[in-house]
Parts: C-alpha cells; structure tokens; sequence
C-alpha cells in the first residue's frame, strides 16, 4: 500500500495519549508540546476566532458560560478567558477530560483564572447531564473517536449548547501527515509526539464523512470550514439564533 493510498480510510490504530500505560513524564511533556501546536499551528486561533464571531451578537451584562469537552491541559480555555476579561465580559468556563494526569495539569495551568473549573469527566457519558452552556467547544478529541462515538459527541454538544458549538480538529491528508512529520523532528518534539501527531492525522476527517457524521447527528446545518493548511472547524448555532459565520 502506498503513502497516499493509505488515506482513503480513517487509521483504526490508537495513539499512545489513549494508552493507560504512558508514563505520567511523557504524557506531561505531549501536553506541552500540544499547547505549542495549539499556539503556534492555528488551534486556539480555530476555537477563539468564531467563539468571538458568536459573542458579538450577544449583550455584555449576563455571565457567558463556555464547557470545553477533552480539555487536555486547558490551554485554550485559558487563551478564551483571557480574551474575556479583555473584553470586560462576565463568563464561566467549565473544562472536563476523563485521563486524571490531564486533570491535575489543566487545574495547575488555570491557576491565574478562578473563572475556570476543571472537572475530570467523560465527554461521551454527558448526553443526560442536567446542565447547559451558551457554548460548548472541543479541540483535537474528535478525531480519537469512533464514528458512532463521534456522532454520539455531536449530539452531546448540540444538546448542551443553548446557542451553539465550535470544534477544532485535523484534515486527514498526505501533505499534513508528512508536514507533521517534519515539524516533529526539526523541532525536536518527543516520542509521543511525533507517533501521535502523525496518527492523529490518519485518524483524522474529511469533509465529506464530517458532513454524513452531523447528518447523522440530526445537525445536517452545520457549517464545515476548511482552515489552513489542514484544519477543519465545525461551527453549528442553534436553529433560533442561526446566522453564517
């Protein structure tokens, strides 16, 4: 089978992050390095720039509430809270991942925002969970999910979200697997690292199957933008509030 060939179909195989054998030290050090992505390689900027396209339309005076499902280390909570307090909003930002390791390192890395509640949780087990947002986001978990699971997640968020969800995750692509590849090493990233992120690209969505996953979630109107390079972000606003983003 040949490099490009290989892409035709999502990779089945699972990232070491998922394995419950990684070590506490090179989980801690994949955190790091996936907060250098996020900063560097467009992640936070996916979330943030259409989160700040919904809050425009929105009045400043009640508290904006925000849950961020597969959190990891909770960096990108930390970049929209500081947005927040910028523009002198009052919000509440719940963050939640199921690994306990990411847990204990999102509630020291949120440290300087009390606005920020960390709770280890399971994204997949909230769909009857009493409780909503004004928005629910999520940043690279899709893609560590099965189908049916995905779907599953689709219809979470949209159930939680009084006005809508934002996610971020990657495009499944040669040219991203091999430019992953590159940066891992010139860069001199881990172990975990350079295996996953180049998984994760395997494991990731295209277009086309991200469309039949929201069809299938009973979300048919939410819009699939392509990110450069190889980025897509999925915005979806509740019917009563739709506008284009």
């Amino acid at each position: 089978m040949s490099v490009f060939s290989s892409f035709q179909s999502r990779s089945q195989l699972p990232e070491i992050m998922d394995e419950v054998s990684v070590s506490k030290a090179d989980f801690l050090r994949a955190m790091s390095e996936i907060r250098w992505v996020n900063r560097y390689l467009g992640g936070t900027a996916a979330i943030l720039k259409p989160l700040q396209t919904f809050c425009r339309s929105l009045p400043t005076s009640p508290t904006l509430t925000i849950l961020d499902l597969g959190t990891a280390s909770a960096d990108i909570p930390c970049a929209i809270a500081k947005w927040l307090r910028q523009s002198e909003r009052h919000f509440s930002l719940t963050a939640i991942d199921l690994h306990s390791t990411a847990v204990e390192e999102a509630q020291r890395y949120v440290a300087a925002y009390p606005e920020i509640t960390v709770l280890q949780k399971d994204a997949l087990q909230l769909l009857e969970w009493d409780v909503s947002y004004d928005f629910v986001i999520s940043s690279m978990f899709l893609h560590h999910l099965t189908n049916d699971d995905a779907v599953h997640l689709l219809k979470t968020m949209a159930k939680l979200a009084r006005k809508g969800f934002i996610i971020n995750d990657l495009e499944r692509h040669p040219l991203a697997w091999l430019e992953i590849r590159l940066l891992g090493w010139l860069t001199l990233k881990g172990k975990i690292f350079r295996y996953d992120s180049a998984l994760s690209v395997k494991r990731a969505f295209t277009r086309d199957e991200l469309k039949s996953l929201c069809h299938q979630a009973g979300l048919p109107q939410a819009q699939i933008h392509h990110r450069f390079p190889f980025r897509w972000v999925i915005v979806w606003q509740r019917p009563s509030d739709a506008a284009s983003y």
